[in-house]
């Protein structure tokens, strides 16, 4: 069963606006919270705390929005038509159902816009979103957020994986086999979007494989617990497991010739929550600054956001 991402076409008659210009390297980014969930005060909350971004403005349309605390003295605004002008940049942490809406409008107004994963739930809407940032001269970014954890600091570790995947060779033997399971009560299938979305995009983006690169569903189990898939994806096989209602969990296994080496991703992301300013939030938000910048970045761009979306929504759909 062999799917692939939409090819993106750059033709449209839309009104766009003019494309943004290029900030300058040491100025702060003026910067908007769309959505203040859990996940959106979070993200307001270390932004206030780092370098490089002087947030201005929370938008979020339900009449019962609060900004709590130090997210308290900013403007609280209930439509994206409110946002003042000058905003460069915001965060996009609504309902995944309206990320493609919110992401379009403000990239028309020439804002660069981190979106948080998945970039969206239907890979049409994430097409159009990654065309839109293109006749708009913005970047697009999605928040796998996973490519930022500590477990992948050692640039010589991702050099010899990247080395290994070259090299693997055996065939049906996953390469890889990942692990994700959260306390959060909602449907196995739920998790495909939600929890393995995030280990999609990190295999792709540890082993180098392309965003076209097409996914082989080999075998899926789903059952009242979780959700089981092995794929193969540019000629390398791999395995996932999500699912709700157990203990938290998110491990990779890597699997090199007779060797296999466990890491527990679980402690590199928890620290988003605190207010530091050198953990894996604080890291995608440097990462997101200098892909506007135009200088190299690890941080997931729209086409790979589509692809993970791409990938899951076949093992989902299956």
């Amino acid at each position: 069963m062999s799917f692939t991402a939409l090819a993106i076409d750059d033709d449209s008659t839309a009104t766009i606006a003019a494309p943004a210009a290029s900030p300058l390297p040491d100025a702060p980014l003026a910067h908007a919270v769309v959505g203040l969930g859990r996940f959106g005060c979070v993200h307001a909350r270390k932004l206030l705390a780092l370098n490089g971004f002087h947030l201005r403005a929370l938008v979020d349309c339900s009449p019962s929005a609060r900004a709590a605390g130090e997210l308290g003295a900013l403007p609280l605004l209930g439509s994206l038509d409110d946002i003042p002008s000058g905003i460069a940049s915001a965060t996009i942490a609504t309902s995944d159902d309206a990320h493609a809406e919110v992401a379009m409008a403000l990239m028309r107004r020439g804002c660069h816009v981190l979106v948080e994963k998945p970039l969206c739930t239907d890979r049409n809407d994430g097409a159009l979103m990654i065309r839109t940032a293109r006749q708009c001269g913005v970047t697009l970014s999605t928040g796998h957020i996973e490519r930022f954890n500590p477990a992948f600091d050692d640039e010589a570790f991702l050099e010899r994986v990247r080395n290994a995947a070259a090299n693997h060779r055996e065939g049906s033997r996953p390469f890889m086999r990942f692990r994700r399971h959260s306390t959060r009560i909602a449907t196995a299938r739920d998790s495909v979007l939600d929890l393995m979305v995030h280990d999609l995009d990190l295999f792709a983006w540890l082993c180098a494989i392309p965003a076209e690169a097409p996914l082989d569903l080999l075998a899926l189990h789903i059952d009242a617990h979780g959700v089981r898939a092995r794929v193969r994806l540019d000629a390398l096989v791999a395995e996932f497991e999500s699912g709700y209602g157990s203990l938290p969990a998110a491990r990779l296994q890597l699997c090199d010739g007779h060797r296999e080496q466990w890491l527990d991703l679980r402690g590199g992301t928890q620290s988003t929550m605190a207010a530091g300013t050198d953990d894996a939030l604080a890291r995608q938000y440097q990462g997101f600054r200098r892909a506007i910048l135009g200088q190299p970045s690890r941080i997931a761009s729209g086409a790979d956001g589509l692809a993970a979306v791409t990938r899951a929504c076949q093992i989902l759909h299956a």
